[in-house]
């Protein structure tokens, strides 16, 4: 029997985040080892982030939004899928939400997003390029994200565009936007949080501090002590957390999103991270950190962490955590090998719909119909 005490999250929450924790870390693992094979080209990994990207995508609810960056590959599969149809032998049938049955089939939005990362043509951008350069909007399913854009700190204000709609249209939603610490010396996230606080908007900023954004270490970026300091200055609400420690995580977020929704306006999330990889993949950008200040880093990885934590409170037991992980590995072996069959774009896939859908998309769509049919 696990031990439930005030504040744990329950045995459905804990074995969501196991099974997206184990997926993301599988994708993460599969990605890399391609990419220093030279299969693939540069990739941003998300080793170090699992239990803070989980933890927050976990507790949305159908079209709140999530607004990412380049290591927040674990939030994206919490956001999008349903466990208990991709893994029904890990779960239980109460683990069965009422938003699993509006969401798509996972397998194949799996598929989409290998297809996505690997450049290829059932990606979502059609493979016009190879990354998390996308989105996936549909209000039927509940699926509000919208991906990134290079200029990371020009997301921020994207974030609390998506959460004054929210306002606007008087619901109760809310939207969870990520950004690393380097992104925090840009004027976009002073502008965006002045905002924020004077509209009091339904949004969440987590910051993702891994202490060296690219490759700058904290005292040459900023001042403070902590970055949630600078929230009070707002007028909205604040909080550092360990995000390697998965309660911790799940508390913090469990708050923000209260006061979201009950209109008490924003709150600045700051997830302290292990920089357990380069900003990507073969840039260098690790190698500049001191050797021992890596291994140390190395000793936190969140994945260990939390399972020894589920087995202390009788959450899980060697048997479970192993077929967690073997199941996570296979269901991604098999997406990237689907993903690899797929093929590649061809030139004209390059004319592809810019517009979100609605009536300019549509004439959008119209335009290029005529162009190929000429």
């Amino acid at each position: 029997m696990a031990e439930q005490t005030a504040g744990t999250p329950s045995p459905t929450t804990l074995r969501r985040a196991h099974f997206f924790m184990r997926l993301s870390r599988a994708w993460d693992s599969r990605f890399e080892s391609m990419a220093r094979a030279g299969n693939i080209g540069r990739w941003y990994s998300a080793v170090g982030n699992e239990a803070t990207t989980v933890g927050a995508a976990l507790s949305l609810l159908p079209n709140d939004a999530l607004s990412t960056v380049h290591r927040d590959l674990g939030a994206i599969l919490t956001h999008y899928l349903d466990p208990t149809r991709l893994a029904p032998a890990l779960f239980e049938p109460q683990d069965r939400t009422a938003w699993d049955a509006l969401r798509p089939d996972p397998g194949a939005l799996l598929h989409r997003l290998a297809s996505q990362v690997l450049g290829r043509r059932d990606g979502f951008t059609r493979g016009v390029d190879r990354s998390f350069h996308y989105g996936l909007i549909d209000r039927a399913t509940g699926l509000r994200h919208v991906g990134m854009i290079s200029h990371l700190g020009a997301m921020i204000p994207v974030a609390a565009g998506l959460a004054l709609a929210n306002l606007q249209d008087g619901n109760q939603n809310v939207v969870v936007g990520f950004i690393g610490e380097g992104a925090t010396s840009q004027g976009d996230f002073h502008e965006a949080l002045n905002m924020a606080g004077v509209m009091k908007l339904p949004l969440i900023l987590v910051v993702e501090n891994n202490r060296y954004a690219f490759s700058t270490p904290l005292h040459e970026q900023f001042a403070c002590e902590k970055l949630s300091d600078r929230a009070p200055g707002y007028g909205i609400a604040g909080e550092t957390f360990d995000g390697t420690d998965f309660e911790a995580v799940h508390g913090a977020f469990e708050r923000a999103l209260a006061r979201a929704r009950t209109g008490e306006g924003a709150t600045l999330l700051e997830a302290m991270l292990p920089r357990m990889r380069g900003h990507a993949e073969g840039d260098g950008s690790y190698e500049l950190i001191a050797a021992d200040e890596r291994a140390r880093w190395l000793t936190h990885d969140p994945l260990p962490r939390f399972e020894a934590w589920l087995t202390r409170i009788g959450a899980a037991d060697a048997a479970r955590i192993a077929a967690v992980q073997e199941t996570a590995t296979a269901i991604i072996e098999a997406a990237v090998a689907r993903g690899l069959a797929t093929p590649e774009p061809e030139l004209h896939e390059a004319w592809r719909n810019p517009f979100a859908p609605g009536p300019v998309a549509d004439a959008f769509a119209r335009q290029h119909a005529e162009v190929t049919r000429g």
